[in-house]
């Protein structure tokens, strides 16, 4: 399970420049961390509360963004302004990238709401397109992204058209359980504090067809549920309800 280093998150303090060089290493494994100090004057550390709105469909934009604590949701608005949730980020996940590599895309072509109380590094765009042309390295990290995005996409849209919910909750559980599970006695706890509509959300599905996944899954003793802590009681039978490949829930832990 991919788990993030967290120590520096302790009290929601700011972390002091050197701690925010580190973090970005993780993501630009490619780029020195001493050639990363370079940024110091464009990098902005900014705190969210769950709820809170971080990038607006259609405003100007001029920065892009990685998770540093928390989590947030990014989506879009139909013309008649019906919200979709496109996927969620955790730390070391990227948004706003539009600004960068098509740059006479001036505005945010989503949406991105702080799901839980967050932590983003902002950069300034500009800055970082002239970063990444002296050291052009960083893009190989960035398309290592990119690929997992596009391919997260692509299997996303073909479970939504040939599957049902249930095979759709499976792997969705399954994801989270990649990047958040922890090992309990009784099997692996997603404890994220997420409350239901926002899973259902994730899904597409209405807040009521979710209640009746989870009531499906308990009745077969696959899961439990206390609050807002999910337990998967039987991790063989959700593999064999989800039917995917593990290459497909390694890159969903990676992109939730």
């Amino acid at each position: 399970m991919k788990k993030i280093d967290d120590s520096a998150l302790t009290n929601n303090r700011k972390p002091d420049f050197d701690q925010i060089v580190s973090f970005l290493s993780s993501s630009l494994k490619k780029v020195p961390a001493d050639d990363l100090k370079q940024l110091e004057d464009s990098i902005f550390w900014v705190q969210y509360s769950g709820g809170d709105l971080v990038a607006q469909e259609g405003s100007l934009s001029s920065s892009l963004y990685i998770v540093y604590n928390g989590l947030v949701k990014i989506g879009k608005y139909s013309k008649k302004r019906k919200k979709r949730v496109l996927r969620f980020l955790g730390p070391q996940e990227w948004f706003g990238l539009e600004v960068l590599f098509l740059p006479e895309q001036h505005t945010n072509i989503q949406f991105a709401r702080a799901v839980l109380d967050s932590e983003l590094i902002s950069i300034e765009a500009s800055t970082f397109h002239e970063f990444i042309l002296k050291y052009p390295k960083a893009l190989y990290d960035l398309c290592m992204w990119f690929a997992r995005e596009v391919a997260m996409l692509e299997f996303k849209l073909t479970r939504e058209t040939s599957d049902g919910s249930l095979q759709n909750f499976a792997v969705l559980l399954l994801g989270l359980n990649e990047k958040y599970g922890e090992e309990v006695e009784s099997g692996s706890e997603i404890n994220l504090k997420l409350p239901r509509n926002t899973l259902s959300d994730l899904m597409g599905v209405s807040s009521e067809t979710l209640r009746r996944l989870i009531k499906r899954l308990k009745s077969t003793d696959t899961i439990s549920t206390q609050d807002n802590k999910i337990t998967i009681l039987n991790e063989e039978k959700l593999h064999e309800l989800a039917g995917v490949q593990d290459f497909y829930l390694t890159i969903l832990g990676e992109t939730l």
